[in-house]
């Protein structure tokens, strides 16, 4: 089973982020070579990911003692949609470094191999199929700069499904009771 630890966007940051990537934006994004966006439904932030794994029970059991290490997250969605790899669009989130940080600590506990690159905070909202020119993409996606608070509540351990009607389900959730961060 391929697993991510990661938070479900709420409403509230979908709307914001359908309104400033609206459909003139996208058009524009299209003939960049944007050729997929992501929907609501799959909109979310990685803390991390785990890949291919028969250890969830101990990735759950994991995540549940971070998540208890952990108050409401203060996140800030924005500023601007850039390109965060050869083909990847993303959206920065500040503000959930601690909580990878602890999930990290208590993945390394349980046993999970190590994180392969650095956190960065952020919501893909766009791929393409073939690499990007970096200039092209950051003048089509320019749009008002975002700044949207996002009060998260808990952690989930979610999989990536192929061929299914949802790309990704959440297999269990862990509210943040900790002391807030």
């Amino acid at each position: 089973m391929r697993l991510f630890v990661g938070i479900m966007t709420p409403d509230a940051v979908d709307d914001a982020l359908d309104e400033a990537l609206g459909a003139t934006m996208r058009g524009r994004a299209r003939e960049a070579g944007l050729d997929r966006w992501t929907p609501r439904i799959e909109r979310h932030l990685t803390l991390r990911f785990i890949g291919e794994t028969d250890a969830e029970a101990a990735v759950t059991r994991a995540v549940a003692r971070a998540a208890a290490s952990s108050g409401a997250l203060r996140l800030l969605v924005g500023a601007m949609a850039a390109p965060l790899t050869a083909r990847v669009v993303a959206i920065p989130v500040e503000g959930a470094e601690r909580i990878a940080a602890a999930v990290d600590d208590a993945l390394a506990e349980a046993g999970v191999a190590a994180r392969e690159r650095p956190f960065t905070g952020h919501i893909t909202v766009a791929r393409a199929s073939h690499h990007l020119r970096a200039a092209a993409v950051e003048q089509a996606l320019h749009h008002p700069p975002l700044a949207v608070p996002w009060a998260a509540e808990a952690l989930q351990v979610i999989q990536s499904v192929s061929g299914g009607e949802a790309r990704y389900v959440v297999r269990s959730t862990h509210p943040l009771t900790g002391r807030a961060v």
